[in-house]
């Protein structure tokens, strides 16, 4: 059950950013071409929305597969039956690998349903979802070494405390 709440935890926030982000985008457009700013600028934040939501729950799905399927081909799993990542670049193969798949599948049926294209879809959507991919990356890298930088200087200062 926890497992399930992350994953829609994980889409969830990606999605609510991306809406944000068309309703910024929407109001920027309807100033610049004079259209009425709140029907434009909600339209684009529920397409951006939809368009996320395709892409990654498309993510997440291709995440589970390339895990499952590495648990299947390899040996490093725990007794949870949970895969165990010793190399950066495996863990980083799949991380890339969902990204790239999300962007394939999920810019194909958006592509199908705005436009009527798959095609176009998946080709403007994969360098976005890689994008994506890489600013996720740098966060979490960002976030062990803030956590790192933190618990050291916790240390320190209970040294410090000790007698």
């Amino acid at each position: 059950m926890d497992d399930a709440l992350a994953v829609i935890d994980h889409i969830a926030s990606r999605v609510t950013a991306s809406a944000l982000t068309g309703l910024g985008c929407g109001a920027a457009y309807s100033s610049y071409k004079g259209a009425p700013l709140f029907k434009t600028s909600v339209s684009t934040a529920f397409s951006f929305a939809l368009v996320s939501a395709a892409c990654f729950t498309m993510e997440r799905v291709a995440n589970i597969i390339i895990r499952q399927s590495s648990i299947l081909l390899t040996d490093d799993v725990n007794a949870d039956g949970k895969l165990m990542i010793d190399s950066n670049d495996k863990l980083s193969a799949v991380h890339y690998g969902s990204h790239a798949t999300a962007g394939m599948l999920g810019g194909g049926i958006v592509g199908f349903l705005f436009q009527g294209k798959p095609m176009a879809g998946a080709i403007l959507l994969t360098p976005m979802m890689l994008a994506v991919g890489k600013i996720e990356a740098s966060v979490d890298d960002y976030r062990t070494e803030r956590l790192q930088q933190l618990m050291d200087q916790h240390r320190e200062e209970e040294e410090k405390r000790a007698p």
